[in-house]
This record gives structure tokens, C-alpha cells and sequence, in this order.
């Protein structure tokens, strides 16, 4: 017997079960990365067990005012209101009104008025409540690894006519108010009507919500007051007040964190070393004043030194890569700690932030 051959025999029968054995072996090795990367940390360095656990914890509620006015017998406003008060806060059901002819009155013209009406109504068909516990669940499910010892809000919504004088979310005390007809959809004619600029109502998407309840309403609990005499202290606090905000909501693309298009978000990605090279030039950086706030900082449809291709609130932009920057290059400095950080020309220069110029 040839045992050369029989040996070569044998390795080609063990040869194909060799090449299953590797490319299982691959396999799994495949899923176990893939595995281990949905279980890691995301960029807020918090572990998907670790949100599981707080979640848990968590008891999201929301009270829907808006729903719950409307569903009264305007017939019977005066029991029906003295029924509410025993739901809602005396900050919105006062003591005692359900007594008073003329707020009665003047409830009723409200729930008969038909701008107030289709609102309502376009308010059910889109935003449904368990969609906002959904989306707000992480976010404070986050908050809660953060800053275990604070207080979540109660959540109630409302209705309010889409009054640009009231923030579309706020917080009082530990009540979060979320005015609802501000999130109908960038396209909702009544926007139009009432003259919001569409650079602005084109955030009046709920998918926007989230953003705007830690952005504009959660994270003053936290923000260090700040004079905000020079443009880099307006812009560090716009900064910080997105990273906050990107901590609490890791998984959102960074667009949606500051409300640019995908075009006005590649435009302050691709120039930002550009602008903010113009700024330092012009030394404006430590300039004052309100001008230059309105120009670099304040809502508009285009940051006017960089042309009409760029987006607004670009001051906003380089504030929050900046604060990005410092974190990155500070691994210590603790959300909190950034949070309550005053000395922002200390942040300016341990960031070493200095975006290439194109």
C-alpha cells in the first residue's frame, strides 16, 4: 500500500471539513463582533445594560390636557372643570376657576374655535402618546445614569395655538409642558399662515420632540449661569447645551441635535475650519454685543458673514464642536462637571480646537 497516497487520500477527504470548520468558526466570530458592538457603549460611554437598568426604573407618564379638554361637556363646564382639578396642577387648573362665569366663557370660546378645532384634530392623527414615551424613554432613561438623583418631570401636553410667544417645550418646577401643535409637521399650513419663517418650522417635526425637551427645557436644571458678555461664552453655551442633549439622545444623527438640513449640516461640517477662522481674524471671538450675537448665534435662515449656502446659528455649530473637542481631548472632565465649567477661555484652550480651513 501506498501510504503517500493514502495520506494525500486522507487529506482530501478532511480538506472540505477543514474549510466548514474555519468558515463556521469565521461565522460566529462574526456574530459575537456584531454581538459585542450592539451591547457596547455608545458615545456617551453608558452600556446598553446600564440604560436597561434605568429604564426599568423609569415611570414615564404623560397627561394629555389637550385631549382631556376636549372631551368636556361644554354644557357642563362647571363640574367638568372642578372634575379636572382633581387631575391636573393648580398651575393649570386654578383653584376655584370652575366658579368664575367669565373663564368659563372664555373656556368654552376656546373648545368651540375652529382654528383651535383642526388643530386638535390634526394633533390626534399625529402625535400619539405612546410615541413620545417611546422616544422620551431613552433620553431620561440616559438622564437617570447622568443624574440619579434628580427628579423625571411629569409630562402633560397641550394646546396653546401655536403662540410663538410660549416655547414649544418648557419646564416649571418638575412639569414638563410640551406644547403638541408645535410638532404637526414642517408642512402644516397653519405655520405658514401664522408667519413662522420656514428655517424654523421646518423643526416643527416630532421627531424634533425629544430633541427639544433636553435641549431647551431638561438641560437649564444643569447649565452653569454664565454673564454671556462675549460671543465665545454665547457660543460655548449653545455648545454645551447640544452636547448635553447628544448625551441624552446618542443614537440621533447630529443634524437633528442642532436642526440642519443634510445640506446645511454638510456645509458646517465641510467649512466649519473656515468659519472659524473668520471669526478669530476678525477677532470677534471676544467681541460683545448683541449684533454679533444675532449674526453668529440667533436664529436665521443663513449665517450672513458665510453667505446664503450656509446655515444659521453656524456660532451654535463651532460652540458645540468646540465643546466636543474638549471633551474629547479631556477624558476626566465629567458631563457634570462641563455642565458647571464658567471658565470657558479654559474650555477654549484645553479643546485645542482648530478645524483644517478648505
Amino acid at each position: 500500500m501506498n501510504v503517500r497516497n493514502t495520506k494525500i487520500k486522507n487529506m482530501k477527504v478532511k480538506h472540505p471539513i477543514f474549510w466548514i470548520t474555519i468558515v463556521a468558526f469565521l461565522t460566529l466570530s462574526a456574530f459575537l463582533f456584531l454581538f459585542l458592538v450592539k451591547e457596547g457603549k455608545p458615545k456617551n460611554n453608558i452600556s446598553v445594560a446600564e440604560l436597561r437598568e434605568s429604564k426599568n426604573e423609569l415611570a414615564l407618564s404623560i397627561l394629555r390636557y389637550e385631549q382631556d379638554l376636549f372631551s368636556l361637556d361644554v354644557n357642563n363646564l362647571r363640574d367638568e372643570v372642578e372634575r379636572l382639578s382633581k387631575i391636573y396642577p393648580n398651575m393649570v387648573v386654578a383653584p376655584g376657576i370652575w366658579e368664575d362665569p367669565e373663564q368659563l366663557d372664555g373656556l368654552k370660546r376656546f373648545l368651540q374655535d375652529t382654528i383651535i378645532i383642526s388643530l386638535q384634530e390634526e394633533v390626534k392623527k399625529v402625535v400619539k402618546t405612546d410615541a413620545i414615551l417611546r422616544d422620551l424613554e431613552t433620553g431620561f432613561g440616559y438622564y437617570k445614569v447622568f443624574y440619579p438623583n434628580e427628579v423625571i418631570p411629569k409630562i402633560i401636553t397641550q394646546i396653546l395655538g401655536i403662540d410663538l410667544g410660549t416655547p414649544s417645550v418648557y419646564l416649571y418646577d418638575d412639569i414638563l409642558f410640551i406644547n403638541v401643535d408645535m410638532y404637526l409637521g414642517a408642512s402644516y399650513p397653519y405655520y405658514s399662515a401664522a408667519g413662522i419663517p420656514v428655517y424654523i418650522s421646518d423643526r416643527y417635526e416630532l421627531i424634533y420632540l425629544p430633541v427639544d425637551v433636553f435641549k431647551r427645557a431638561i438641560v437649564f436644571r444643569h447649565l452653569a449661569r454664565v454673564p454671556g458678555t462675549t460671543l465665545l461664552d454665547a457660543m460655548i453655551t449653545e455648545g454645551k447645551k447640544m452636547f448635553f442633549t447628544e448625551m441624552m439622545l446618542p443614537a440621533l444623527h447630529e443634524r437633528l441635535i442642532i436642526g440642519y438640513s443634510e445640506e446645511k449640516y454638510d456645509w458646517a461640517c465641510k467649512f466649519m475650519g473656515n468659519a472659524w477662522s473668520y471669526v478669530i481674524e476678525k477677532n470677534e471671538l471676544f467681541g460683545k454685543g448683541e449684533t454679533l450675537f444675532r449674526v453668529y448665534v440667533e436664529e436665521a435662515p443663513f449665517t450672513r458673514p458665510f453667505g446664503h449656502e450656509s446655515p444659521g446659528r453656524m456660532g451654535a455649530f463651532l460652540g458645540w464642536k468646540l465643546v466636543q473637542s474638549y471633551m474629547k481631548n479631556n477624558p476626566k472632565v465629567t458631563l457634570q462637571e462641563l455642565m458647571q465649567e464658567t471658565d470657558y477661555q479654559k474650555i477654549l484652550h484645553d479643546s485645542k480646537f482648530k478645524p483644517q480651513v478648505r
